[in-house]
């Protein structure tokens, strides 16, 4: 039976854009508009799941099906839309199951594509199918798979993929994945780790087929207070999002109160993960909120903005970086880095020859810097 997610969950979830394709191939009508009249939400979240499966089935495609199905569902808007990418967590693993998969037929299923929404979540899915094989085929043989895929952000999100396969092959016992993870090598480990916490924060509230345990710790300030390093912001970054904090982020100040007390690499993360609850899905939006912080916290905080949001556009892509310059200092060259970097990697570095447009020597230096970091992890990403 498919594992519904929680409804906090669903709705915590970032929508993402693509081509708009409106309608449902099936009926001429916007897509799963059965399942959106329906009450409660954990009903519709059920008859969605249904609905995603057996038009994945029906395609025979799963690799060309899915960039469809994000479109569709965007164009839908609602539920779908936000919820897309949990949902495909368990339409990934009973699709997984149905076609008997094996991590040598991975590459031939895997979406064709960069979106983070339905496509990302059902890789996430096959992944945890494929828990006992990624395993099996030890840190190179897992990697190796990883690596062959044809994109930058394909290849992250199957690292991703490989925290939640492990975590779900170990029973989400992170003392158990995380050194998986970290048999990744340095490159690999931070994203690999990334995918272990967002499903140690899943877990924590029992949803999509996890195992809960005894004494489990549900603070981030005790829990991400044992890591260091890049694991600290690996630890943080998903947790407003699976436990959303009792008052939702709106502003800077939401985020300073969430953040009261937390020092260097704690803070870091907490301010990344808080921006990443923060009720906006544009991109300059959140640049804005981001600003009206201070030092350190401004660049964390745009470690949040969904660049994914603008991948399909050259002139959003260059809006976004150029909000930088609004920046001083360390934030602006910061800023420049971190868009330069992650607009590479959604763009797959098409965007690199893009900095030359910006208008000043010190942004496009910036840009540059970061465009050439394309291969170095992420730590908190889409």
């Amino acid at each position: 039976m498919l594992v519904v997610a929680s409804v906090s969950g669903v709705l915590a979830t970032r929508a993402n854009p693509a081509p708009p394709v409106v309608g449902d191939s099936a009926s001429g009508t916007s897509f799963g508009s059965a399942c959106a009249a329906m009450r409660p939400t954990s009903k519709e979240a059920r008859c969605y799941e249904k609905l995603l499966l057996a038009d994945i089935i029906a395609s025979h495609n799963p690799a060309r099906e899915l960039p469809q199905l994000d479109a569709e569902t965007r164009a839908a808007g609602g539920f779908i839309a936000g919820a897309c990418h949990p949902l495909m967590h368990a339409v990934g693993r009973a699709y997984a199951r149905r076609v008997h998969l094996t991590l040598a037929r991975l590459q031939n299923v895997l979406p064709k594509s960069n979106d983070p929404g339905c496509s990302a979540g059902f890789g996430h899915g096959l992944l945890m199918y494929l828990g006992p094989q990624v395993l099996k085929a030890g840190p190179r043989g897992a990697l190796r798979t990883c690596m062959r895929l044809s994109t930058r952000m394909q290849q992250y999100a199957c690292v991703h993929g490989l925290g939640h396969a492990y975590m779900r092959v170990y029973g989400d016992y992170l003392r158990f994945a995380l050194p998986a993870c970290r048999k990744l090598g340095r490159n690999a480990a931070p994203d690999c780790a990334q995918g272990a916490f967002h499903d140690y924060w899943i877990a924590s509230t029992g949803r999509d087929a996890t195992k809960t345990h005894a004494g489990l710790v549900t603070s981030p300030r005790v829990l991400c207070g044992v890591y260091r390093g890049t694991e600290v912001l690996a630890c943080w970054y998903r947790v407003f999002v699976e436990r959303p904090p009792a008052h939702p982020v709106e502003s800077a100040g939401g985020i300073r109160r969430l953040c009261a007390g937390l020092h260097d690499n704690q803070r870091a993360g907490c301010v990344a993960g808080a921006a990443l609850s923060a009720a906006t899905e544009d991109p300059l939006s959140l640049v804005h909120l981001c600003a009206h912080l201070s030092g350190a916290d401004v660049v964390n905080c745009l470690r949040a903005v969904p660049v994914e949001n603008v991948d399909f556009s050259p002139v959003r892509q260059l809006g976004l970086i150029r909000s930088c310059s609004r920046l001083r200092g360390a934030s602006r060259l910061g800023c420049d880095e971190w868009f330069g970097k992650t607009l590479a990697v959604v763009t797959n570095g098409a965007f690199s020859p893009r900095c030359a447009r910006l208008r000043s020597a010190f942004d496009r230096a910036g840009c540059r810097i970061g465009v050439a970091r394309i291969r170095a992890p992420l730590v908190t990403f889409a």
